[in-house]
C-alpha cells in the first residue's frame, strides 16, 4: 500500500478504503530516518547498539573505543521496522565534522526526518546550537543524556545521595538549557547504554515509536487535505451548471417558478455531493465497521447537512442565509417588471445558487477531513499493539557470513564496510 492509493481512495470518495491503507501504513511506517548525533566520545555509538540490542563487539555492531571510531555517517535498520533507519554520524569537532555551522546546513538537515542528540555530560552551548538549527529546519528532536550511571555513581559518594533526586536535577537542568534554546516542550531521557531497561531507555523507545506512528499519520492526514482542496476546487468549477439550470428558468415570468428551480436544483446536487465525498449513510456505516468505531461517534464531527437531512425546507434555510431574505423578496417583486424583472431573477437565482453549492462544497471538503481524522484517531496504539502481538523478530541478526544484514551500512569506503553510499546531500 502506498500514499498514491491512500490519496486516490480520498479522492473517490472511498474513505472505508481510504481507513483500511491508512491502518497498514501506520503499522509499517514509511521510510524514516533518524540521525543520532553529538560530540566525540558522547555515547552515540553504544546508544545505538544498546537501541539495536546488540553488545559492542558484536558482528554488525557499530565500533565504539576510547578514541573517535565513528569516521563516515552509518545507517543501521531499526529493529522492528524495516523501513526506519538509525543514522550513527560521525562526533562534532572531529576532522569528518568540525563545526555546527560548517556541517549543519539546511540541505544537510533536511536529508533526516528526526534527531537524537546524544551528549554524555552536562548541557553545554553546542547543544543549544544543535537544538537552534534543527528547529529553524522545522526537524524534531529528542535530547539523551547517555551515561548517566556514571552521574550516579559520582553522586554516591555523598551522605545525602538520592538516586530519584539526582536524576530530576540532571532531567530540570537539561529542560532549563533547553527551554533558554527556544525549544518549548523539550523531550529528555535520562538513560545508561549499559542498562538498557532501566532508566529511560524503555521510554525512549515506546516514545519513539509513537513518534513513527504519528509521523505517518499526521504524513496522511496532510495529504488527505491537500487531496480534499484539490478535489474542492475542481468540483467548484463545476457548479455553474447546476446553477445555470437553476437561473433559466427563473427567466421565465411566471411567479415562484425561480423559488421552485432552486430548491429541486440545490436538494439533488448537495444529495449527489455528499455521496461524492463519501459522507453519505452507506459510506459511513463501512467506514465506522472498518475503523470499529461507532458511526453515531464520525457524524458528531460533521457540521454540514447530512443526505436524509437535505430537503426543500433545508435547503429553503440555507439560501436565505446565502443570499438574505431581502434577495429573495426582491426577487419575487421584480416579477411586476415582465422583462427587467425576469432577467434580474435569473441573474439572481444563478449567483444564489452557484454562491451555496460552491459553500456546501467547501463544507464537505472540511467534514471529511475530520471524518478521517476521527476515524484513524487511536491508530498510532493498536499499530504498537501489533507489533508487540506478532512479536516482530530483531533484524539485526549475528550472521557472520553477511554482516551488513546484521549491522550498518557505511556511507564511504570505510575497511570492512559496504560500498553502499551516503546518497543524502552533503555541505
Amino acid at each position: 500500500m502506498s500514499e498514491e492509493e491512500f490519496k486516490a481512495a480520498v479522492q473517490e470518495g472511498n474513505l472505508k478504503k481510504a481507513a483500511s491503507i491508512a491502518q497498514r501504513m501506520i503499522k509499517s511506517p514509511r521510510l524514516f530516518e533518524i540521525a543520532v548525533i553529538g560530540e566525540s566520545g558522547s555515547g552515540k555509538s553504544s546508544f545505538v547498539n544498546a537501541f539495536l540490542g546488540l553488545a559492542d563487539g558484536d558482528i554488525g555492531a557499530a565500533e565504539v573505543g576510547v578514541v573517535e571510531t565513528t569516521v563516515w555517517s552509518t545507517m543501521y535498520s531499526h529493529p522492528e521496522y524495516p523501513n526506519v533507519f538509525l543514522w550513527d554520524l560521525p562526533g562534532i569537532g572531529t576532522p569528518n565534522f568540525q563545526s555546527i555551522e560548517h556541517k549543519m546546513t539546511d540541505k544537510y538537515l533536511s536529508g533526516y526526518d528526526f534527531f537524537l542528540i546524544v551528549t554524555a555530560t552536562r548541557f553545554r552551548d553546542i547543544h543549544a546550537n544543535l537544538a537552534e538549527k534543527i528547529q529553524e529546519n522545522m526537524k524534531k528532536f529528542y535530547f539523551v543524556r547517555s551515561k548517566v550511571d556514571q552521574d550516579l555513581g559520582a553522586e554516591k559518594r555523598k551522605i545525602n545521595y538520592s538516586e530519584v533526586r539526582t536524576l530530576q536535577q540532571i532531567r530540570e537542568d537539561c529542560k532549563a538549557h533547553l527551554q533558554r534554546a527556544g525549544v518549548n516542550d523539550p523531550q529528555v531521557f535520562l538513560l545508561s547504554s549499559w542498562e538498557s531497561d532501566k532508566h529511560d531507555f524503555p521510554l525512549l523507545k515506546e516514545t519513539l515509536d509513537k513518534e513513527l506512528c504519528h509521523a505517518m499519520l499526521q504524513k496522511l492526514l496532510d495529504t488527505s487535505c491537500l487531496t480534499l482542496q484539490e478535489k474542492k476546487t475542481a468540483m467548484q468549477k463545476t457548479t455553474c451548471n447546476p446553477a445555470t439550470l437553476s437561473g433559466g428558468p427563473g427567466a421565465i415570468p411566471l411567479p415562484g417558478l425561480s423559488l421552485v428551480a432552486d430548491m429541486s436544483v440545490l436538494v439533488g446536487c448537495m444529495r449527489d455531493y455528499c455521496k461524492n465525498f463519501g459522507l453519505n449513510f452507506d459510506s459511513l456505516t463501512a467506514l465506522a465497521e472498518q475503523v470499529g468505531k461507532r458511526e453515531k461517534d464520525l457524524k458528531a464531527v460533521i457540521s454540514s447537512p447530512l443526505v436524509t437531512e437535505i430537503t426543500t425546507d433545508l435547503v429553503l434555510k440555507l439560501l436565505e442565509k446565502s443570499a438574505g431574505e431581502g434577495v429573495m423578496y426582491l426577487t419575487y417583486f421584480a416579477w411586476s417588471m415582465p422583462v427587467v424583472g425576469s432577467l434580474f431573477s435569473a441573474q439572481v437565482s444563478f449567483g444564489t445558487t452557484k454562491f451555496m453549492l460552491d459553500n456546501f462544497i467547501s463544507d464537505l471538503a472540511e467534514d471529511t477531513q475530520r471524518v478521517l481524522a476521527k476515524a484513524l484517531e487511536g491508530e498510532e496504539k493498536k499499530s504498537k499493539q501489533h507489533h508487540q502481538e506478532i512479536n516482530l523478530p530483531v533484524m539485526h541478526e549475528k550472521n557472520p557470513t553477511n554482516p551488513i544484514s546484521a549491522g550498518g551500512r557505511s556511507d564511504a569506503g570505510r575497511p570492512g564496510a559496504s560500498s553502499c553510499q551516503d546518497s543524502r546531500p552533503q555541505p
